[in-house]
């Protein structure tokens, strides 16, 4: 381990005695969820420092073949482009470091699209940021202050970089053998997709104080140009609006399909709903929203015709639960959608067949919600 220098007063130094974690848990694991910016954002991508948001410690990882919570990831970030990172954290004498962890991190990225959907996703999320004081939609403007993306859009982007493969994958330890370095950097300059990362945070300690010194390794400028290609080629978020999401609508639907998503959007308009559109790379999408019901949208249409019910965001006070009983119970009865027996923390999304056949129920259901909270008091 390389030494640290405390520099006195007089010109003289002193040395900090390097350390090595004796508990996993606690002095990587729990360091880093407290601390994501140990994360060096800005060695990552100079240009543009990653910025952190915490999914979940110690994430859930299923059985393909029983679909029972089998393994865990240590940690789940997503950064400010929604780039799902898996992150390993092992203490340098754990052997394992060396062999199946690299493995087993692979497995995650070649499956990860399998394990979990943008649902689950959004309310590990949401768990995370309650538990540290703040909501979820402030996280994101956090991650994300020149953008006007709603939770729900980012969380697509999460879940569209997963199905591409669009990941990455960290080790961050207290310090790594050399052989894990080489392997680290032979899988980023062979992966175009995915990016392959090696932290380590080295630790030191003089008079109770601890000093932790991030250092990332495996992102070489020929790793970097493989990237920047795929990027190019893959392409960015765009801003979509009127004209390009119904163009891409009419391009993926049938016509009965498409009148269908215009009815909805011509209601929610007659409905004095704040409409916002989205960002996405593949899907267009447009968000409703009626101030007087809170600050975030009711539903979210995309340009492949499929609609999510934004039940998550309104659960905060007894009026938005019985404002989403409410909505739950219309959707049920008279659109028959199937809503999740715990739907107040979900975000259920319904395939284009599943409801246009009941549009006119549908708008019906946003009628009368309207009728019923008409705007003089927020929910």
């Amino acid at each position: 381990m390389a030494k640290v220098y405390v520099l006195n007063d007089d010109g003289s130094t002193e040395v900090m005695a390097g350390i090595h974690c004796k508990n996993e848990d606690l002095e990587l694991q729990r360091i880093l969820e407290l601390n994501p910016d140990l994360m060096p954002g800005d060695q990552i991508n100079p240009s543009d420092p990653r910025r952190w948001l915490v999914v979940k410690r110690e994430m859930p990882v299923p059985d393909p073949s029983t679909g029972d919570n089998r393994w865990s990831i240590d940690l789940f970030f997503v950064d400010q482009d929604a780039m799902p990172t898996f992150i390993e954290c092992k203490r340098y004498n754990d052997t394992r470091a060396k062999r199946e962890v690299v493995g087993q991190m692979l497995e995650y990225a070649a499956n990860g699209h399998y394990y979990w959907s943008k649902d689950e996703m959004r309310t590990f999320a949401e768990e995370a940021a309650e538990k540290n004081g703040v909501s979820l939609d402030e996280e994101i403007k956090r991650l994300q202050p020149e953008d006007t993306e709603s939770v729900d859009v980012f969380f697509q982007h999460v879940q569209d970089n997963l199905r591409e493969g669009q990941v990455r994958l960290v080790f961050f330890m207290e310090e790594s053998p050399p052989e894990l370095k080489s392997v680290v950097d032979f899988l980023n300059k062979q992966m175009e997709r995915s990016e392959v990362l090696l932290v380590e945070a080295r630790q030191y300690e003089r008079d109770n104080m601890k000093i932790v010194t991030p250092i990332l390794f495996g992102y070489t400028e020929e790793a970097r140009q493989v990237k920047k290609t795929v990027s190019v080629t893959t392409g960015q978020r765009r801003k979509w609006d009127k004209d390009s999401f119904f163009g891409d609508l009419r391009e993926r639907v049938a016509e009965e399909h498409y009148t269908a998503v215009k009815k909805v959007f011509g209601k929610s308009q007659d409905l004095k709903s704040e409409l916002s559109w989205g960002t996405g790379k593949v899907s267009g999408s447009f968000s409703a929203k009626w101030p007087h019901l809170g600050k975030y949208s009711v539903f979210t249409v995309f340009s492949d015709g499929s609609i999510t019910i934004n039940y998550g965001s309104f659960k905060n006070t007894p009026e938005q639960l019985e404002f989403i009983d409410f909505l739950s119970h219309e959707l049920t009865n008279r659109v028959g959608l199937s809503v999740p027996e715990d739907y107040e923390r979900r975000y259920p999304n319904y395939k284009i067949e599943h409801w246009t056949r009941n549009v006119d129920e549908l708008i019906s259901v946003f009628e009368l919600m309207i009728e019923k909270y008409p705007g003089r008091e927020s929910v």
